[in-house]
């Protein structure tokens, strides 16, 4: 094999890729403005809803004045306002009230429950229930404490100590958990969507064009032209992943949705260190990809018909790349050995600054297998002449 002539198509295929506009944009477009902008509107979205919601949950039904004049008092120091209602249950599920309160009787031991009537499918709801929760825990607290007064007894035994929880994991880890987690998913994604129109365009693209006979008929074997096409694609594929893992950064470090999620959960920005590795992890995922379109794409006759085989290539590959998102797994030797999947979990791993260098080496030669088995395939199914003119 030539690689000098593998260069030159590998040229040629370049200059198509960043000539053709479906493939700029799916490259560079998308990862560069959609993200951030995509992550504005759900950050200004959730921001606009949660503010709602707080104003809908200080609703709250109750029978009326005269029923838990105590429970209504202390609910009204907190805010909410009461609406009569005859029927409560009613009431919250026709979404008239945030939530509601009535006060049942055990028929058998004449016990005293206050019920609190909650949807927990809206957010209203659920968090007029917490806040009503937690007045009526205070209102319960002060009755007791007032009994105790009234006793002669202190108010101390009622706390004996207090809890407090100190969550151990560092900022760090704190941005891993949530950047890692989606970084991995939208990279793969994209970076397949990133692979297919370039892989289409080489492959069922030139026979529409009537080109590839042409590269074809040069001095560049079938082999060092397959080679030339998956690295163009590859480099795609890798530049998509590039702009994605930049624009997800930038918008994490710099956006004021981020600053405030990152100073609310204390979360670190992502650092270079971790960006770096993460790209150097999907390399050979990136060559897997353009392998396997440009061999599929290679059975299309025409541009609209690789698109129908390949877009499920892309929803099939999001499948790993979501349980890879799952909290509480691990990237162990075995599980390294499943592509896609193995990526995703080394990325979340990576920016969790807790990953196996062992199960990092086995993901990575798997993929560098899996990526040589597929240039292998690809130029068998190039050799053929029944794919390349099929009628």
């Amino acid at each position: 094999m030539n690689l000098k002539i593998s260069a030159a198509v590998y040229q040629k295929e370049m200059l198509e890729v960043f000539r053709d506009r479906r493939t700029m944009i799916s490259m560079v477009v998308v990862p560069l403005l959609a993200i951030p902008l995509l992550f504005s509107l759900i950050n200004g979205f959730m921001s606009s809803r949660e503010k709602e919601a707080q104003g809908e949950a200080l609703s709250v039904g109750v029978l009326g004045e005269d029923k838990l004049p105590t429970v209504i008092q202390s609910l009204k120091a907190a805010g909410f306002q009461p609406v009569l209602k005859a029927d409560l249950r009613a009431a919250v599920e026709k979404k008239d009230v945030a939530a509601a309160v009535e006060e049942t009787e055990d028929a058998a031991t004449g016990e005293k429950h206050v019920n609190v009537y909650i949807d927990r499918t809206r957010q209203a709801s659920e968090i007029a229930g917490d806040k009503i929760q937690t007045a009526l825990d205070q209102l319960k607290m002060d009755t007791v404490r007032a009994s105790l007064r009234g006793s002669g007894l202190p108010e101390k035994i009622l706390t004996p100590f207090t809890t407090k929880s100190v969550n151990v994991a560092s900022e760090k880890k704190m941005s891993g958990l949530v950047f890692g987690s989606a970084l991995g998913y939208v990279v793969i994604l994209l970076m397949f969507t990133g692979a297919m129109y370039p892989a289409i365009d080489m492959t069922a693209g030139e026979k529409e064009r009537r080109t590839l006979e042409a590269v074809l008929a040069s001095p560049a074997g079938r082999s060092e032209i397959v080679l030339g096409k998956i690295a163009a694609t590859a480099t795609a594929a890798f530049i998509t992943a590039l702009l994605t893992l930049g624009s997800m950064a930038y918008s994490f470090r710099f956006s004021p949705q981020a600053a405030s999620a990152r100073e609310t959960f204390h979360m670190a920005p992502p650092d270079m260190g971790s960006l770096a590795l993460a790209l150097v992890t999907v390399i050979p995922t990136a060559i897997v990809a353009a392998s396997l379109m440009v061999a599929i794409a290679l059975f299309a006759k025409s541009y609209k018909e690789g698109m129908s085989y390949l877009t499920p290539i892309v929803m099939l590959a999001a499948f790993p790349a979501v349980v890879g998102m799952l909290p509480g797994l691990e990237l162990t030797p075995a599980l390294a050995l499943i592509p896609i999947f193995n990526v995703c979990q080394l990325i979340k791993e990576i920016f969790l600054g807790e990953f196996s260098r062992v199960a990092y080496a086995v993901a990575f030669g798997a993929n560098l297998v899996y990526a040589a088995v597929g240039y292998f395939v690809a130029a068998r199914i190039f050799k053929s002449e029944s794919v390349l003119f099929r009628v």
